[in-house]
């Protein structure tokens, strides 16, 4: 091949010979400075990019010298996110300008390897051996043993290509010193192909790094995969190299507030706040502990703070706010939260709106409230992106309808998967073609079944919302459907730009997203009642009967059945932010009411002392004594479910009903007693009861529910 120009093809060997300096010694930022130069003089970004990353990590001071270079995305990773997709249209053409750079100079390693990942796209399930000549050239100029193995393993995997990724990868194995890097991500791959003891076997090996920052990495990668206590042991051993390295202990003290490890997540914090006050993310993990104590209102007051203090409308505080509303007790009857606006004008400490003001944050109040709550904080998303208007995929008559579902939690005990997987399996292929675009990092056997449902399934977790929403549009999809809300794994900014024809909201949050871009909010006659299309910023698309479909994932026996004799014994296995002050006050009605009976209440909050003590408090003030309460902390689904057997009926809180843990209870042959509120989060019992033809169980009023029990 021709080279463009006689001034390429000498700034190109140039490149050449960096290259051949850094075989002899990779640990020299001027050397990457320069390569970082010389590509950008050749308008070739990517390698760039890669060449500043590495100057900057050897050398932090270089920042301002790179920022000069005039490459506004240089501390970002494009193009490990583009060769990490799993289809890239200009795959040709971009090979066809890397073949010529490397005609140019043969010495360039860094484009040889993006060339080889270039043509990989051609067969990305190609073992890496018969990626000729590319591949080899670049293993034979590598500035580093296995680098040129470990980045097309690294992209394979990105792609979803977990077998090819593995061929890759395991080409490392033998290298030395071990490469601590290529261990974790051969763990992931070995992991998503259900090589669990092998993965685990490559995950070790990647643990005996004695490096802090890598440590800290690995052990959000094997977190991610729910292996919470190694995640916890990889951190302790990074906190014995440096035991104030603030990174760490901030992980650690996020994951042990995940796991419910409460009182050492007060003892990470409080080290935290020693060595650095105000810290603003264990402010944050402070007002998570509040939440988890299941103190709702400080929770919210915490996060409201938080975001008004950050001035980022466009913060993911946002949707942390709008789910913690839900949670929050207006003490007024559920049945009369719809008229509170009215009655709000006869309460002097209530303002107009239905909100009231404590420590300069705002506590809502009504279900009128929390919906304009949810409006006003997806405002600015919408503000800050453009919506998609033209779409190239109308449908001809002969092809089917293609649905694509957004989301991060098919795995094990989330409620989506427990949810879609049986819808997912009954889906009509003949009909629908479905395409899923999953956001998570966590894979398990319920990932790989759900997969297993999808025509095109996308790994996008490491794709931005304009990468994904690119992406949804280029597969030609007719419905796109959020099964997130504001939950953790949410990409309402893809919805925001508008990312298909016709865009809902299903499954995932109970209420209204607040997005107007998102067409239809899929509910039922109970949960979205037409009279309650106020609320909602959606359309209203009412499925017959109830919208929670139900079936069990797994096949749990009945548990055997309670003595005659035994005690009454009433039950929730809602977590501790459902025990709402209301909640409390009434259940206390009903154990006043049945003074022989126990109320057993099991939650992953409920295995810390200081959570027992305080829900023991608030039953004390309504004169309920403890002997009467019984509490039980985190087990496995198979335990929780078994676990029902010994209650003997379900009691569902307000305002934020249970949802699975009801279902779950009725699966196993409890009945549950509900209160029917004022908006999706407190109607969903009265959605299943209804559905089950169980209206006896089903009040309307405070005095109903003590008297259905």
């Amino acid at each position: 091949m021709q080279t463009d120009s006689p001034v390429q093809s000498t700034t190109a060997t140039r490149a050449g010979q960096q290259w051949q300096a850094l075989r002899r010694n990779a640990a020299q930022p001027q050397i990457w400075l320069t390569l970082a130069h010389l590509y950008a003089a050749q308008q070739l970004p990517w390698q760039a990019e890669y060449a500043a990353r590495q100057a900057l990590r050897l050398d932090p001071t270089l920042a301002p010298t790179l920022q000069a270079l005039g490459m506004a995305q240089w501390q970002q990773t494009g193009s490990d996110t583009v060769l990490g997709r799993a289809v890239l249209p200009d795959a040709a053409a971009l090979a066809q300008r890397f073949a010529a750079t490397v005609d140019a100079d043969p010495g360039d390693w860094l484009s040889w390897l993006y060339l080889a990942r270039l043509q990989d796209f051609s067969d990305p399930q190609a073992p890496a051996e018969r990626l000729v000549p590319a591949l080899q050239q670049a293993r034979a100029l590598e500035p580093l043993a296995g680098e040129s193995l470990h980045w097309l393993g690294v992209w394979r995997l990105h792609a979803g290509a977990v077998a090819a990724a593995i061929s890759a990868l395991a080409g490392l194995l033998d290298i030395r010193p071990v490469r601590h890097g290529s261990m974790m991500y051969l763990g992931e791959a070995l992991l998503r192909s259900a090589q669990t003891a092998a993965a685990e076997k490559a995950f070790a090996r990647a643990a005996l790094s004695t490096n802090t920052e890598f440590l800290l990495t690995l052990s959000r990668r094997v977190y991610a995969h729910n292996y919470w206590q190694e995640a916890i042991d990889i951190l302790q051993k990074a906190l014995a190299i440096k035991p104030a390295h603030l990174p760490a202990l901030l992980a650690l003290a996020r994951i042990q507030s995940e796991v419910y490890a409460l009182g050492d997540c007060r003892a990470t914090l409080a080290q935290i706040v020693r060595l650095a006050p105000g810290n603003a993310e264990a402010g944050l993990l402070q007002a998570g502990l509040l939440g988890r104590m299941g103190d709702a209102h400080g929770h919210l007051r915490s996060l409201q703070q938080a975001y008004q203090a950050g001035g980022d409308p466009l913060s993911r505080l946002a949707s942390s706010i709008a789910m913690t509303a839900l949670y929050q007790d207006n003490n007024q009857d559920n049945n009369q939260d719809h008229n509170q606006d009215q009655n709000q004008a006869h309460e002097p400490d209530h303002e107009a709106d239905g909100t009231q003001q404590h420590d300069n944050a705002v506590a809502i109040t009504t279900a009128t409230a929390i919906a304009t709550l949810h409006r006003d904080l997806c405002a600015p998303i919408e503000a800050a992106v453009s919506e998609q208007h033209h779409f190239s995929n109308l449908r001809s008559s002969g092809r089917r309808l293609r649905i694509g579902f957004v989301t991060g939690d098919l795995h094990r005990q989330h409620p989506v998967n427990i949810f879609m997987l049986p819808m997912l399996q009954q889906v009509d292929h003949a009909a629908f073609e479905l395409c899923i675009y999953f956001t998570g990092t966590m894979h398990d056997t319920y990932t790989r079944q759900a997969q297993e449902c999808a025509a095109r399934w996308l790994e996008a977790a490491a794709l931005d919302d304009t990468a994904l929403q690119a992406a949804i549009v280029a597969d030609g999809v007719d419905i796109l459907i959020d099964l997130a809300g504001h939950t953790a794994t949410h990409r309402l900014g893809v919805f925001a730009m508008r990312a298909a024809p016709v865009q809902a909201s299903f499954l995932g949050y109970p209420h209204s997203t607040g997005l107007t871009r998102i067409d239809w909010l899929i509910g039922d006659a109970t949960v979205t009642p037409a009279q309650h299309a106020h609320l909602f910023s959606e359309g209203l698309a009412q499925l017959p009967g109830s919208v929670f479909c139900w079936a069990s994932v797994d096949d749990y026996p009945l548990p055997r059945a309670r003595p005659a004799s035994a005690p009454l014994v009433l039950g929730s296995f809602n977590n501790a932010m459902k025990l709402s002050p209301r909640t409390i006050a009434l259940w206390a009605r009903v154990l006043q009411a049945l003074p022989d009976a126990i109320l057993l209440l099991k939650a992953p909050s409920l295995g810390d002392a200081a959570v027992q003590a305080r829900v023991t408090g608030l039953f004390a003030a309504h004169d309920i004594a403890a002997s009467r309460l019984q509490f039980d902390g985190p087990s496995g689904l198979e335990a929780m479910m078994q676990q029902y057997g010994a209650i003997d009926i379900g009691l569902d809180p307000l305002p934020y009903n249970g949802g699975t843990t009801t279902l779950q209870a009725l699966w196993m042959g409890v009945p549950v007693v509900t209160l029917e509120g004022a908006n999706f989060a407190s109607r969903m019992g009265a959605s299943f009861l209804r559905c089950l033809g169980r209206t006896e169980w089903l009040a309307t009023d405070e005095a109903g529910y003590v008297a259905a029990v």
